[in-house]
């Protein structure tokens, strides 16, 4: 076991932060690249490549969202560590 750890609240909370920041940049990029592929669509941009593209830019549009279970859970065990900090925090040693 380690010795001389030292963790603090508020490094637990900006990894929160980044967990969280990191989930809003995936679903916005995930977002803005459908809404392009649909408004090149609206522009008569129907096609055999359009459809392809289609495909495309569903399996990008997944795949930036894979990650956001992940981080997701990563959230909720770091809210579990930042709880016990706290608690330790607290303590009168």
């Amino acid at each position: 076991m380690a010795s001389n750890v030292l963790v603090e609240s508020s490094a637990i909370q900006g990894g929160i932060a980044c967990c969280q920041t990191a989930i809003h940049e995936l679903q916005e990029a995930s977002r803005s690249l459908f809404s392009s592929y649909q408004q090149a669509g609206s522009g008569g941009w129907k096609d055999q490549k359009y459809a392809a593209l289609g495909g495309i830019v569903d399996e990008c549009c997944s795949n930036l969202k894979n990650p956001i279970d992940d981080l997701q859970e990563c959230i909720k065990n770091l809210n579990d560590l930042l709880q016990a900090v706290r608690e330790y925090e607290q303590t009168n040693l």
